[in-house]
């Protein structure tokens, strides 16, 4: 919520408020919710955070609204950092009551599931393992283990291709851990996610080990 009252309060001379105005209320003004949260899930495991406030904009007159809105969403596109702010919906009305006009925006903030969130990010889980069949019999185990690993960038639309890059030059034939027969390599990729302007990109890496007793 931070956030949202830096990016709402110059648009409104700071007269930005949680949940309902108060009785001294500024004319022209900005009331703003939390209305929900959800998260980014990418095999089980939570990578981000999204959440849904709505915000109404007031003013005695229609011109200065259409000014604040248009300055709400310079200031939304303007945002950097950890966190990605959009407008995902907007609609306008007249308030008979107070004699306002408002102009109501959904915004939502994703952010990364981190304790010091950072961009470009990369999440590094295991997905899956497969064994060949033991080829020495009963009194013994020999075999080999196929370990396939999901590396999840997250970086803005601008950035997501070159941080793939950057990522196979990194990992294409390491050879690790120490159990390790054969290299780490590429198995595909896909886009699981877009929130804001960040893509949450799946990439597959899978190398061959060996276990036996």
């Amino acid at each position: 919520m931070p956030a949202l009252v830096q990016i709402v309060g110059p648009v409104v001379g700071d007269a930005v408020y949680p949940l309902n105005l108060p009785a001294d209320a500024a004319a022209t003004n900005g009331v703003y919710s939390l209305a929900g949260q959800s998260g980014i899930e990418v095999d089980g495991y939570r990578l981000g955070r999204v959440d849904t406030y709505v915000l109404s904009l007031r003013a005695p007159t229609f011109d200065p609204l259409r000014g604040m809105t248009t300055q709400l969403i310079e200031r939304v596109a303007a945002q950097t950092g950890t966190e990605s702010w959009e407008i995902t919906d907007a609609a306008t009305d007249y308030e008979y009551d107070q004699r306002q006009y408002r102009a109501h925006f959904e915004l939502q903030a994703t952010s990364l599931a981190m304790a010091s969130p950072a961009l470009p990010a990369a999440f590094v889980h295991p997905v899956h393992a497969v064994a060949t069949p033991n080829g020495l019999g009963t009194m013994s185990v020999r075999q080999t283990v196929t370990e396939q690993v999901a590396v999840v960038l997250v970086a803005e639309q601008s950035q997501i291709d070159a941080q793939r890059r950057v990522i196979s030059s990194a990992l294409l034939g390491i050879e690790s851990p120490q159990d390790a027969v054969a290299p780490l390599e590429y198995g595909g990729g896909q886009s699981v996610a877009v929130s804001g302007g960040l893509v949450f990109w799946r990439e597959l890496y899978s190398y061959e080990r060996l276990i036996r007793s």
